[in-house]
């Protein structure tokens, strides 16, 4: 499975994202930016609920810090089970996150089989 978040928007990985322009008329500068502001917290909560499958298909994606992964299986004897758990805290701590206890169980990166989404602290 690619990790395509737009696929699960129905959009293709090539496609020209399109704007049609926008009127003012019939909105007032009010309901404007409550809704702009609105758009900008559904964005940043789905990014951060979904950080953890980002994180990991970034991973994936990265020939160099895939080898890293997998010599760090090998050479240290770390499982995938373990590893993936590091890499998972480093990410809750850097992004000052917590889980909000509900999982994900169809992630994007191959991987990982699951994860918990996150939330800000």
């Amino acid at each position: 499975m690619a990790c395509n978040h737009f696929k699960q928007f129905g959009v293709r990985e090539s496609a020209k994202l399109e704007v049609a322009p926008v009127t003012k008329l019939g909105y007032e500068k009010m309901n404007e930016t409550s809704e702009l502001k609105q758009f900008c917290d559904d964005v940043l909560t789905e990014f951060q609920n979904n950080i953890t499958d980002a994180v990991f298909c970034y991973l994936q994606s990265d020939k160099d810090l895939m080898r890293r992964y997998l010599a760090l299986m090998r050479d240290f004897g770390r499982g995938k089970q373990t590893l993936n758990s590091q890499l998972a805290q480093a990410i809750t701590r850097e992004f000052g996150l917590k889980s909000t206890k509900r999982i994900k169980e169809t992630p994007n990166s191959v991987l990982i089989e699951s994860f918990s989404e996150l939330e800000v602290k």
